[in-house]
């Protein structure tokens, strides 16, 4: 049987550092296609059965029982039902969220494959029960932190493959400069073996996959963040070059940055005035 909550919250719920706005622990789970993303909430999204297909970050993943998602607010992504898919979420928010996702340098996107959906269905329960049961406002957020970073502790240390340990740290660095010398050494690996095994595991090249990770970090800020200035973004998404950075920008998503934002907020206020 399905339970699903949706958290309107006191004003003092609402001012926690973290709290979660809708819950449930079983969904026969459409499909779905968020062009925008959320707009007001990052989401953990859990298979318990059936089969479908992620597109996010122009990937494409297969969904089965024990994959999970992470999509903070804003990215963009859709999902498809392509079998009896079904799913149990937790949507949260709060100012925590984006120190927890700096802290595991998660540039808004993260896919697993290896999840114990028991143990996360366990405390999507208590956050749905405390909710009915006490209500109890503190008690609520420390669930959902505990709930929210428990996904990142699991996600980080399940790591078999060389490539996949490459990926992690890039993940964990891409803000910063990084040469094929400091990967291959800090692997212990020369940066031919580097070069060639990563490509045939991803598909691509290392400085491909870095690109991907600045480049999508970089939409998520001009778009959620309006007053933060291009070179700013350029720099603190991993670039030292604007008009490089630029370039690659419009490459990737058909428009300048400063375009890109102008057509989203146009886009949002369309969709208000409806």
């Amino acid at each position: 049987m399905s339970t699903i909550v949706f958290n309107s919250g006191s004003k003092k719920l609402q001012s926690l550092p973290i709290t979660f706005v809708t819950a449930c622990d079983n969904y026969n789970q459409e499909s779905i296609k968020r062009p925008l993303g959320i707009p007001d909430s990052h989401q953990i999204l859990f298979v318990l059965e059936g089969n479908g297909t992620l597109f996010c970050n122009n990937k494409r993943y297969k969904l089965k029982k024990g994959c999970a998602f992470f999509t903070a607010l804003g990215v963009p992504s859709e999902y498809v039902n392509t079998g009896g898919l079904v799913t149990a979420f937790v949507t949260l928010r709060g100012k925590i969220v984006r120190e927890v996702m700096e802290n595991y340098n998660c540039n808004g996107f993260l896919f697993r494959e290896d999840v114990d959906t028991e143990k996360y269905l366990s405390l999507i329960k208590k956050i749905i029960s405390e909710y009915y049961d006490r209500k109890r406002e503190g008690r609520l957020s420390s669930l959902t932190y505990s709930f929210f970073v428990e996904f990142f502790e699991d996600g980080m240390f399940r790591l078999d493959s060389f490539e996949d340990k490459v990926s992690l740290y890039l993940e964990r660095n891409f803000t910063k400069k990084i040469t094929l010398e400091e990967i291959a050494s800090l692997h212990k690996v020369s940066v031919s073996k580097l070069c060639h095994d990563f490509k045939k595991k991803k598909g691509i090249t290392v400085f491909e996959y870095l690109l991907e990770l600045r480049l999508t970090y970089a939409r998520n800020l001009t778009l959620n963040y309006p007053n933060m200035k291009i070179v700013e973004i350029a720099l603190s998404s991993g670039f030292d070059d604007v008009s490089y950075f630029c370039r690659k920008y419009k490459q990737k998503f058909l428009k300048t940055p400063s375009q890109d934002r102008k057509d989203t907020l146009s886009l949002q206020i369309s969709e208000i005035l409806r």
